[in-house]
């Protein structure tokens, strides 16, 4: 197997297990707090790494223009999308806010069609309405006559954190500087954002006991650090369409991480909705000139 595609599947591993490591920290951590330790940590070890690699100094590059823009993009795509993701998973079932936020990809393609002026096609539009069906399957379910009882406000959220994702996807693709660059001001705007946010609201950040720490670190590191890393060096380094279509295997592995880790059971109906899910954004993939999903699937 080439190089790019086990850092590509050292990216994948590691993402597909971000969701259950989120519900174990929120369990004892508001979602400003963990949002807070995500930004700072991942901040940290960016910028030991591009300290080492030699590619800080081309911080001094970037325009201040295009600095302010990343900036945005961070509180966007960063510290939104992480905090209107773990508020569903708090009102949710894990797997249920997982798969509701898989709509980025889609998002992707409206924002694109919105803003870059892209044609609305019938092959889009029937992408877009499989996975708002594999959407309503996975709130209600599976039952789709209790739509009444559906939690609102999660759903909500994760519809929204995937619309902030797809939105940052479409606008990041404006972005040219290093990628390990961009991700780390993205993080660190979003660190400083829900820092501030947390005086204003509860007083500021606390420490974390050991089993805290450790989760903020698997996180912050790996997820947030590791596998930007791996997955930029990947699609950059080989056939960026064939390396990405890997990025799909991310929601299934995540179900597999929160059976074991969360000792969640995995429902028909979760299946059955990441598949019409899954399969919306495989048809809005059909041509081959569609080449965009290669910077859409690095994105978590």
């Amino acid at each position: 197997m080439k190089k790019e595609y086990w850092l590509a599947s050292v990216s994948v591993l590691l993402w597909g297990s971000s969701a259950a490591v989120a519900s174990l920290l929120l369990h004892s951590m508001s979602t400003l707090l963990v949002v807070f330790y995500n930004g700072l940590i991942a901040t940290i070890f960016l910028f030991l790494l591009n300290l080492f690699t030699g590619r800080l100094k081309k911080l001094k590059d970037i325009p201040p223009r295009q600095i302010i823009f990343m900036m945005c993009l961070g509180v966007l795509g960063t510290f939104l999308y992480s905090s209107l993701l773990y508020i569903g998973m708090e009102r949710l079932k894990t797997q249920q806010a997982f798969i509701i936020n898989y709509l980025w990809p889609i998002m992707t393609v409206l924002f694109s069609c919105m803003i870059f002026g892209q044609k609305l096609t019938l092959q889009k539009v029937t992408a877009l309405l499989l996975s708002f069906f594999g959407v309503v399957i996975v709130a209600t379910e599976g039952n789709l006559s209790g739509l009444s009882k559906v939690d609102a406000v999660g759903v909500a959220a994760c519809v929204t954190a995937a619309m902030c994702s797809g939105l940052y996807s479409t606008l990041n693709s404006r972005v040219t500087c290093e990628k390990t660059l961009a991700t780390m001001i993205y993080q660190s705007t979003s660190g400083a954002v829900s820092l501030l946010t947390l005086f204003l609201t509860q007083g500021g950040p606390r420490l974390l006991n050991p089993m805290e720490f450790s989760g903020m670190l698997w996180n912050g590191i790996l997820i947030y650090g590791v596998a930007a890393t791996t997955w930029a060096i990947a699609i950059t380094t080989g056939d960026t369409a064939k390396v990405s279509n890997l990025a799909y295997f991310t929601p299934f592995l995540s179900l597999v991480y929160i059976y074991f880790l969360l000792g969640e059971p995995i429902s028909l109906s979760s299946v059955a909705g990441l598949g019409f899910i899954i399969l919306g954004v495989l048809v809005q993939m059909i041509h081959p000139h569609h080449s965009s999903q290669g910077r859409l699937a690095g994105q978590h």
